[in-house]
């Protein structure tokens, strides 16, 4: 019967150290919400779109789940994370969550998802820590150089238009969108290496397909596609993202 007791009692305490899935992380004074589940490598980290917190994947996460790690998180300002005390430029956001990965010790290889604004982080940590990316996975990213073709009058009202788009989110996200045009100058016009697998799915909503072919690399394996549907192409075809996303897991392993 004692046996049985302290089997019970090492269960309990082993379930107590087990880190959750869904979890906050302290970073800085900092709160992240992440997600981290999954068994096995590369690991795919999930970069959310502009505002936009960890829920916009839906259920594509939990179906890579079932081939290989996962980590999705919502960064500082959006979804459930605290507002951070940085500024929201792109470096930071990359050491940020460079830093979150570190402490919770989710190493490379990295499988890198992100939707629109996302691939600017995506892009960034791609060019700058190079080998700790296997693949990258752009889905209808924002079209950088779009913007350096506008005249002043188009600038001022592409900025006025998103003045009022995130006139009543919440302070975070608005800082996304505040610090967005000139977040650019950090992933305009620099290649992503070679030797990363890189694919981009273009939407037809905006049609930024010209502007996502000159962010395409030349490694023998990237590939550049164009779906019909919204700029949320990833909801619209879940089921697509999931197929690209597990040809990537199995070039890489």
């Amino acid at each position: 019967m004692k046996k049985y007791f302290l089997l019970l009692v090492l269960i309990v305490i082993s379930g107590c150290f087990r880190k959750k899935a869904d979890r906050f992380v302290s970073l800085n004074e900092t709160k992240f919400h992440i997600k981290e589940y999954g068994k096995g490598q590369p690991t795919v980290i999930f970069e959310n779109g502009m505002g936009s917190g960890m829920d916009t994947w839906k259920s594509i996460p939990d179906s890579i789940a079932k081939a290989t790690s996962i980590f999705s998180y919502d960064r500082a300002g959006t979804g459930k994370s605290d507002i951070a005390s940085q500024d929201r430029t792109i470096p930071n956001m990359v050491k940020e969550l460079r830093e979150v990965l570190a402490k919770e010790n989710i190493g490379p290889p990295y499988i890198f998802v992100a939707h629109s604004m996302g691939s600017y982080v995506g892009r960034y940590y791609a060019i700058h820590f190079p080998d700790e990316i296997s693949a990258l996975l752009l889905i209808d990213p924002s079209p950088d150089r779009l913007y350096d073709s506008y005249t002043e009058q188009e600038y001022k009202e592409f900025k006025e238009f998103g003045d009022q788009s995130f006139a009543n989110s919440k302070p975070g996200e608005r800082l996304e969108w505040e610090n967005y045009l000139e977040n650019r100058q950090f992933i305009n016009k620099k290649k992503i290496p070679d030797h990363i697998p890189l694919v981009i799915v273009s939407a037809t909503q905006w049609d930024f397909y010209e502007y996502h072919s000159q962010i395409m690399n030349n490694n023998t394996y990237s590939k550049h596609l164009k779906e019909t549907g919204s700029h949320d192409i990833h909801q619209d075809k879940p089921e697509l993202i999931i197929k690209l996303i597990h040809e990537l897991i199995e070039r890489v392993k």
